[in-house]
């Protein structure tokens, strides 16, 4: 399960048939022997990585809670009675380690390890981590502990925890790195060897299966996959090169254009930037215009309110003479009315007045003449005046 650099640990094979044959207090005694001597060799492998220091179960199988057990440095060997658990600590050490739940040869899911009744089991194993090889002993220190939650999904989730139990990671590339880094390989019948794969290999007679079992268990299999994974992978990336090359002249191709059209677009930029200078210019010179001819409507407007100015001062002037020459209607029409009255009254004298009233009423009728022509010129003028502002109004729009 793990690598080993020094000392070596053997158990003689007279000694296991014996356990075979023997009664359990011969077993027992064996036991503590195996016990007593493993404690003795403890000291030349204390320094070792990946060796398993403890594991232990809840709600596994069919143990609501097995263990902690702690393993010593060297063999370890697990007693019990039928359905104690001893199948249960090593198909929890293949789940808990990574492994899929058909090479424990218990199931095809990870689901079939939750007790019944219970929606979730654990499991927890630490290893050491210490020495030379030690994994990142900067984060995990002396040891690292792999939790595996598992639900009746059939799905699982890892906590990998240091010494002191903080938590470094959840994911699962971190524990394959940590298994390749302390050479754990739990698919490996050498490393990991279950009942029915035992029993397969020692009851079979086909050198077939056996070679096949050589194969896996020297990896050569798995090196036989990987080599053609290899050569697969290599053909593909060798079409991916090629297709890549002949999409790499394309993008020359195209990137030759984007870099013509790009400065075809530099050049337009400059036409464009001409283009807004010039039409600044002209805003401006327009802008320039405008001011000009608004002065010039200026000047005009001035000149037409003078104009305007005169032409109503005239009219007050005709005005005044117009109310003057009503005064002297008026004033004549008085004295008409009072020599009327007094040809009245005179009427001996009419006849001598009469001379004096026609020069009279001829003296009215030329004032009355010229009251007439003074209206008439006045309407003359007040026409003139607003055909003349009508004029400079329309003239002032057209413009």
């Amino acid at each position: 399960m793990a690598k080993r650099k020094e000392g070596h640990f053997s158990v003689p094979t007279s000694n296991k048939r014996a356990r075979q044959d023997s009664s359990n207090e011969d077993l027992s005694d064996e036991f503590s022997q195996l016990q007593s001597d493993c404690s003795s060799d403890s000291q030349l492998v204390s320094g070792k990585v990946g060796i398993i220091e403890s594991i232990q179960l809840k709600n596994f199988m069919c143990h609501s809670m097995l263990g902690p057990f702690k393993f010593g440095s060297n063999v370890n060997f697990i007693v019990g009675n039928n359905g104690s658990g001893k199948s249960a600590v090593l198909t929890a050490l293949i789940v808990g380690l990574g492994g899929k739940a058909t090479v424990t040869n218990r199931g095809s899911s990870l689901k079939v390890f939750v007790k019944d009744g219970q929606s979730s089991a654990d499991v927890s194993i630490t290893l050491r981590n210490q020495g030379e090889d030690a994994f990142r002993p900067e984060q995990y220190g002396d040891s690292i502990i792999i939790n595996q939650h598992i639900t009746l999904e059939g799905h699982r989730s890892y906590k990998l925890k240091s010494s002191s139990g903080a938590l470094i990671s959840s994911k699962k590339e971190e524990l394959t790195a940590i298994l390749d880094h302390f050479n754990i390989q739990v698919d490996n019948p050498v490393s990991v060897l279950t009942q029915e794969m035992s029993k397969q290999f020692l009851h079979s007679k086909n050198e077939g299966d056996k070679y096949k079992f050589f194969m896996k268990a020297t990896q050569l299999e798995q090196m036989n996959e990987d080599y053609s994974y290899i050569m697969e992978t290599k053909q593909r990336t060798k079409d991916q090169v090629k297709q890549g090359e002949e999409f790499l002249e394309e993008l020359k191709k195209q990137y030759l254009e984007k870099v013509e059209r790009y400065r075809s677009i530099a050049a337009l930029s400059e036409m464009q930037n001409e283009l807004k200078e010039l039409q600044h210019q002209i805003a401006w010179r327009m802008v320039q215009d405008t001011e000009n001819k608004i002065k010039e409507f200026s000047v005009n407007v001035t000149a037409q309110e003078t104009s305007t100015e005169k032409f109503v001062e005239q009219v007050k002037e005709w005005q005044t003479k117009v109310d003057a020459a009503e005064v002297k209607h008026r004033t004549v029409q008085d004295k008409l009315e009072k020599i009327t009255e007094a040809a009245q009254t005179l009427g001996p004298s009419c006849i001598v007045l009469k001379t004096e009233i026609q020069a009279k009423r001829k003296a009215y009728h030329d004032a009355e003449a010229a009251h007439n022509r003074f209206q008439a010129e006045l309407k003359h003028l007040q026409k003139e005046h607003e055909q003349l502002c009508k004029h400079k109004i329309e003239e002032l729009k057209n413009r």
